[in-house]
Formats: C-alpha cells, structure tokens, sequence
C-alpha cells in the first residue's frame, strides 16, 4: 500500500512538474541584435508598438464604450444572444480583426433577482454565450476571457423592469 501511495504522489509531482514547463507567450520574442528582449532603446520600435495599443484602446473607447456598443442585453432568465446584439457584435469582431486586439474580456451580468449564485451562474452562461458567438463569428477562443459578476455590478440602481433589463448585459473590455 505505501508504495502504491508513494507511486501516486510521485507521479502527481511529475505532472504538476509538467504542466509549468508549458511555453509563454513571452518566450515566443524575436531574436534582437540590440541585445534586449524589449528592443533596442535607441529606436522608437518600442515605443510605436505601446503607442499603437493605447490608440486601439482609445478607438474601442471612443467607437464602442462611448455610443454603448460595448455592451448587449438579454431577456430575463436567458443567455442566448438576441438578434440585436449581433450587430454589435459583428460591429467588434470587424473592430477586433482589423486591429489586431489581443485579449478581451467578457463581463456577465445580471439583475438584482434571484441568488447570489443563481445571477453568477447565469451572467457566467451569458459570457460564454457571448465567446461562442465571437468564436464563430471568427475571433481566436484564446483572445477571450470571460467572467461572471452575476448581480454585485449594476449598471443602473433601481427596482423597475427598466432598471432590470439594463442590468441583464454582457460587456466587453479590452485587455
């Protein structure tokens, strides 16, 4: 029996061992023949490519967050993607492709009723519903993550059906 036990755990190290030698995306640079993994500081090459990423996050928050398109809704009780939501989503994916976005993540809510466990279920299933959508729609499944803030995050205060129904959303945010 000990060596059966001893065997198991030594074989649970060997795996656990095996799964931190998995490659980083921050192994994956260019060779430089300035001699530094973050670019030669005499160029401006690394500064273009931060620039670029904050012009990205600037054009996603000036054509998405400010008009609201950053966000879909859903009916009560359901994670499935309404017919106006896809608009906007095509509208990112568009927006996505054509600048190279590299992460997203995506945000699932819900209102006020029901448990704290039912509205995280649920705001997680209308995240997922929102990765699948943006998968088929042709983005990369490891560009997007997603999370569930079920009803600790409203968007607006209030115990109306308005109120309710704004807070039933999905919402994406550039990493």
């Amino acid at each position: 029996m000990t060596k059966t036990l001893k065997f198991g755990a030594l074989a649970t190290v060997a795996l656990l061992a095996g799964c931190s030698c998995l490659k980083s995306p921050d192994l994956d640079v260019a060779a430089n023949t300035g001699g530094s993994k973050f670019g030669d500081s005499s160029t401006s090459s690394g500064r273009g490519a931060a620039m670029n990423a904050s012009d990205v996050h600037q054009k996603f928050q000036n054509e998405f967050v400010t008009g609201g398109l950053n966000q879909v809704f859903f009916d009560l009780d359901s994670a499935a993607i309404r017919s106006d939501a896809e608009g906007t989503l095509n509208k990112f994916v568009e927006f996505a492709k054509a600048n190279d976005v590299k992460g997203v993540t995506l945000e699932g809510h819900a209102d006020e009723r029901g448990t704290r466990e039912y509205n995280l279920a649920l705001g997680d299933r209308r995240a997922v519903a929102i990765k699948r959508y943006l998968v088929g729609a042709g983005l990369s499944a490891d560009q997007l993550t997603t999370i569930s803030y079920g009803k600790e995050r409203p968007a607006v205060e209030g115990h109306s059906e308005d109120a309710w129904a704004k807070n039933r959303r999905g919402v994406l945010v550039l990493q």
